[in-house]
């Protein structure tokens, strides 16, 4: 019996299809300077489709410049998704979009409705379009002046890896180098934080100050506001967890040492790039870290984790039981119970996600349990930042095949996102019209 394809499964097929073409373009032999594994090139086809930016081989010197072409190709349609790249070639060739396409898109970019659609798509691609060709400008002319090495190619790497929240640097040591960069780390956070934030809120603020609404949406507010609070108390946070650990940030000057808790604040939810060696951090550092990428980015862009909108809504419920109030408010708006429900059962599924996957790694691998757990972690957020190994790699670079095949899974599972890979395993169910009488059950 054929399974009935709705907008989850679309999704989560379309993601798969992508990763088996990008791992038969990047096992080509036109694609690496050396032979690679077929299992290597799987990993890094999913990690840049599913924009993690984890590592099992150096994007510096394992890939040629048509590999590199390839890992930027795949990070680009697996940051805006295939559906979304799909349907904008439809609408340039002014083909109709259906019913079916429209609800699949409005999964893709996690759009509240299937109204506006279309047009909400074209500025999206408006957007993207000017943001990376502005970060592209801006980082290859900065690199040309620095006499880095294939300064426009960096920049246009860099750019759309920044954007798309990916990770991958074409730099042999990553960002490292421009640790006390103001430049570069500024223009790198932006870049991140405009792809994080959500499409919707970026049109949102558009049609505010074009005064085309009166006020922000809700939802926008929460994700400004709460997107600001989490950068400046993850950068607070890494200063004092850093406290005098001469190993890590307390052997920098005072400005390497903010502009670098920034720079991790930013990228910890979900961009995955560093300035800083996170195997010298103090432990209280990483575990704060791992609960920022955690919570991730906002719904709507090209971040993963939990999402910032479904920390807060469980935060703002947790409150609003505790003082006793039967409806959960805020900002003279009340938040409905399934939205509640669909935040709990998101918050749920994820830990039990993350508990299953790191109880198997830890088992199998037999490596440092915080260590795994920050790698599962950063692959289910679709971060990309790890410990790091002996060569420069991800952590999970000296994982068996079967200890990379789950954090292949734990990364595809975290772009789609946990309740859609949950409903496209598990189907809808049907409208249940029997009403059962309730239980009394102590907790």
């Amino acid at each position: 019996m054929v399974r009935k394809l709705n907008p989850s499964r679309t999704l989560l097929y379309s993601f798969t299809l992508l990763i088996i073409i990008g791992t038969f373009l990047l096992h080509l032999p036109i694609s690496t300077t050396r032979p690679i594994s077929f299992l290597d090139a799987f990993f890094t086809a999913t990690s840049a489709v599913t924009v993690t930016g984890l590592v099992v081989l150096d994007t510096y010197s394992d890939f040629t410049l048509f590999g590199k072409i390839v890992i930027l190709f795949l990070i680009q349609v697996g940051g805006l998704g295939y559906m979304t790249l799909s349907t904008f070639f439809l609408i340039l060739l002014r083909r109709r979009i259906g019913l079916k396409e429209r609800f699949i898109l409005a999964e893709a970019l996690e759009y509240p409705s299937i109204h506006g659609l279309v047009r909400f798509l074209k500025k999206v691609f408006v957007f993207v379009f000017t943001v990376e060709l502005t970060g592209a400008l801006l980082l290859s002319t900065y690199f040309s002046i620095k006499g880095v090495e294939s300064p426009v190619f960096n920049g246009i790497f860099h750019a759309v890896s920044a954007f798309n929240n990916a990770g991958f640097s074409t730099f042999k040591n990553g960002l490292l180098a421009f640790r006390d960069d103001l430049f570069v780390n500024l223009i790198i956070s932006f870049l991140v934080i405009l792809g994080g934030i959500g499409f919707f809120v970026i049109n949102d603020i558009h049609l505010y100050f074009t005064k085309v609404v009166r006020r922000l949406s809700v939802h926008s507010i929460l994700v400004i506001f709460f997107s600001c609070f989490l950068i400046i108390f993850g950068t607070v946070g890494l200063i004092f967890t850093e406290w005098n650990n001469d190993a890590g940030l307390w052997k920098y000057n005072w400005y390497k040492r903010i502009l670098s808790s920034f720079f991790m604040s930013v990228s910890a939810r979900t961009a995955g790039f560093s300035t800083v060696d996170l195997s010298s951090v103090s432990e209280s550092s990483q575990f704060l870290l791992i609960i920022l990428m955690f919570i991730g980015a906002s719904p709507g862009g090209t971040g993963g984790g939990i999402k910032t909108t479904t920390f807060l809504v469980i935060l703002l419920a947790v409150f609003s039981y505790i003082r006793g109030k039967e409806q959960t408010i805020i900002l003279e708006r009340s938040i409905s119970e399934s939205t509640i429900k669909r935040a709990l059962v998101i918050l749920s599924l994820s830990i039990f996600f993350i508990t299953l996957v790191n109880l198997l790694l830890d088992k199998i691998e037999e490596k440092d349990f915080l260590y795994t757990f920050f790698e599962v972690v950063s692959a289910f957020s679709t971060v990309g930042l790890s410990m790091g190994n002996a060569e420069g790699l991800s952590y999970c670079a000296d994982f068996s095949p079967f200890g990379k095949v789950l954090i292949i899974i734990t990364m595809l599972v975290g772009r789609v996102g946990i309740l859609g890979f949950a409903l496209a395993l598990a189907g809808k169910a049907p409208v249940q019209r029997i009403k059962y009488p309730e239980a009394r059950i102590l907790v």
